[in-house]
C-alpha cells in the first residue's frame, strides 16, 4: 500500500514546480525504491481515495528541510563538476646540429610527453637563443601546438646575421595552464669562414693550395713528382719532390680514424669478411655467452673491425673490462663512453685517453641527465664554461 506521506510529499513538490525526473532522482538518492515512487506518482495522478489533509507545523518544516537539502545537493553538483586530470608535461631536447655560423640554422629534436591529462590540449612553445652571461635574447620564435600523449618534432632556429661568434644557449619553454616546462642545450656560433692565400686550403679562385687566381702564381710541378700513390700528397718544394702521407686515406684497406662505411666503403665495409658470424650475430651471442663471442671476435683479421666487435661485447655485458682489450685508442675511448652511459656512471669517462672524447663523455651526462657535477672535470674551457652556464640556468629554472 502506498504511504500517504510519500504521496503528499510528491504532490507538494509538483505543486511547487519540480519536474517528476528531479523528484524521482532525489528520492532514489534518499533510499526510496523505484516501485514505491512510481506507485506514489500513480496515486497522485489517479487517486482512488481522496482525503483532506491538514499538515502540522512539524511536517511543514520537514518538507521545507528536504526541499532545501535537495536543492543544495543539485546546486553543488551543478557548480562543481568533476575535474579532469591535471596536465603535466615533460620536455626534452636532443641536439642535431648545434654549431653554425651567423645566418645559418641550428637544428634539434624537441620531445614533449604528456604525463597528466588524457585529453588533447594546446600548448605554447617558445624557442630562444640566449647570451649566457647576460641572458639577453638574441632571437626567438613561438608557436602553438596540440599535444595528446607524445610528440617528437625536428626544429630549426636561424641565428641572426651579425651575431658575434661564441657560446650561446638554446632555451625552449612550453607554457600551459599557467605552468612552464623548460629545457636547455648549449650551442655555438662559429666565426665566418674567410678564404685567404695562407690558410693551407684550396679555396676562393685558387688553382692550387694557396696559389693561382688572386694568390701567387703556382710553381710548375714536374710529372715525376707523382708517385702514383693515392694515399700520399706530392708537392714540388725547394727543387725536389716531397710526398707526404694522407691520413686517413680511403683505399689503403685500413678502416682508420673518422672513416665509416658511408665515407669509405672500400676500407670499412668489411663485415662480409668475418669468418664465421656477422657482427650482429656476435652482438646477440655476447648477451648470453660473452666468452664464445670473444672467440669469434678474435677470428676477425681486420684490426679496427675486431676492436669494434670486442666493444659490442662490452656494451652487451655493460662491462668496461672488455674495453681494455681493444687496440685502437679511438674505439677504446668510444667503448668506455658507451659503457659509462649504459651504467649511468660518469667515473668511467676518466678512463678515456683523448681529452676531446673524454669531455664529450662528460657533456653527455650533463645534457642527458642534468648532471652538472662533471663541469669541473671538463678540460676544454669553452665546454666547461657552457656546462657552468647551463648549471646556472638549470638552478634558475628549478627555483
Amino acid at each position: 500500500m502506498v504511504r500517504k506521506k510519500v504521496v503528499d510529499y510528491i504532490r507538494g513538490l509538483l505543486q511547487k514546480g519540480y519536474e517528476i525526473s528531479e523528484i524521482k532522482g532525489t528520492m532514489l538518492k534518499y533510499g526510496y525504491s523505484s516501485e514505491d515512487i512510481d506507485a506514489a506518482l500513480n496515486e497522485v495522478y489517479h487517486p482512488t481515495i481522496r482525503h483532506e489533509i491538514h499538515l502540522g507545523k512539524t511536517t511543514i518544516f520537514a518538507i521545507i528541510f528536504i526541499v532545501l537539502s535537495v536543492t543544495g545537493i543539485l546546486a553543488f553538483f551543478y557548480y562543481n563538476p568533476p575535474k579532469s586530470a591535471s596536465k603535466l608535461l615533460d620536455l626534452s631536447l636532443k641536439p642535431v646540429r648545434t654549431d653554425a655560423e651567423a645566418g645559418q640554422s641550428i637544428s634539434f629534436i624537441q620531445e614533449l610527453s604528456n604525463q597528466g591529462s588524457a585529453k588533447r590540449f594546446d600548448v605554447v612553445v617558445k624557442q630562444e637563443i640566449l647570451e649566457p652571461k647576460t641572458f639577453e635574447v638574441v632571437t626567438f620564435q613561438s608557436e602553438t601546438r596540440a599535444i595528446e600523449t607524445f610528440t617528437s618534432t625536428p626544429n630549426e632556429i636561424t641565428i641572426p646575421d651579425g651575431t658575434p661568434a661564441g657560446n650561446y644557449v638554446l632555451r625552449v619553454i612550453v607554457e600551459y595552464d599557467g605552468k612552464k616546462a623548460p629545457a636547455i642545450i648549449p650551442i655555438k656560433v662559429l666565426p665566418a669562414k674567410k678564404g685567404s692565400c695562407f690558410d693551407g686550403i684550396k679555396n676562393q679562385n685558387e688553382i692550387g693550395v694557396d696559389c693561382g687566381g688572386i694568390c701567387k702564381k703556382c710553381e710548375p710541378e714536374p710529372a715525376e713528382c707523382d708517385d702514383n700513390d693515392e694515399c700520399t700528397g706530392d708537392v714540388f718544394e725547394d727543387g725536389k719532390c716531397v710526398s707526404s702521407p694522407i691520413e686517413p686515406c680511403c683505399g689503403n684497406s685500413l678502416c682508420e680514424l673518422d672513416e665509416t662505411e658511408d665515407t669509405c666503403d672500400a676500407d670499412c665495409n668489411a663485415v662480409e669478411e668475418i669468418p664465421t658470424s656477422t657482427l650482429e650475430e656476435i652482438r646477440e651471442m655476447a648477451k648470453a655467452n660473452p666468452s664464445k663471442a670473444l672467440q669469434e671476435c678474435d677470428k676477425i683479421g681486420i684490426p679496427d673491425l675486431k676492436d669494434t666487435c670486442i666493444s659490442s661485447i662490452g656494451e652487451a655485458q655493460k662491462d668496461k673490462g672488455y674495453c681494455a682489450k681493444i687496440q685502437s685508442e679511438r674505439i677504446k675511448d668510444l667503448c668506455y663512453a658507451g659503457i659509462a652511459k649504459l651504467n649511468n656512471d660518469n667515473s668511467i669517462c676518466q678512463l678515456i685517453a683523448s681529452d676531446a672524447r673524454r669531455d664529450s663523455c662528460y657533456m653527455t651526462f650533463m645534457l642527458d641527465n642534468d648532471d652538472y657535477s662533471v663541469c669541473g672535470k671538463i678540460i676544454d674551457k669553452t665546454h666547461r664554461y657552457s656546462c657552468e652556464s647551463l648549471r646556472q640556468l638549470h638552478q634558475i629554472s628549478q627555483g
